[in-house]
């Protein structure tokens, strides 16, 4: 390329990476025209902390549509799995299997009843929902 066509085309390209910049800057956390065309109801959520030292809250009392995210703040890898352990078949559903420190797993629960849960990697740290009406 000659030289007299790098400094037009630098300039050029400084330009459109400035309005690439400068229109994120301005749009950034407006919602999109998509935010506002769904019709998902999103169920209540209920947050259950798993850390190093099990789940927090051990035991939550929901009604039915109502959706459980455990969230992993342990610092390793763990898992949600259905009891009973080691087998974990009383309710297959909740068997996430293993998921990363800072992620998240998470269940509707659409049927009542009692769902008793573990940490697989540490069956002694468990959990129960209680699902009513």
């Amino acid at each position: 390329m000659k030289q007299r066509y790098i400094l037009p085309v630098a300039v050029i390209i400084l330009l459109i990476l400035g309005a690439v910049l400068w229109l994120g800057f301005f749009t950034k956390g407006k919602p999109t025209d998509r935010s506002f065309r769904t019709n998902v109801v999103l169920p209540k959520e209920i947050i259950v902390k798993l850390d190093k030292n099990g789940f927090s809250p051990k035991e939550v009392t929901i009604k039915t549509g109502t959706a459980v995210r455990w969230e992993n703040v342990s610092g390793d890898k763990q898992t949600v799995n259905s009891d009973n352990y080691p087998t974990n078949q009383l309710h297959k559903e909740l068997n996430f299997g293993i998921f990363n420190n800072g992620s998240s797993v998470v269940y509707i629960f659409k049927t009542s009843g009692t769902y008793g849960y573990h940490n697989q990697l540490n069956h002694e740290q468990s959990g129960e929902i209680i699902v009513t009406k």
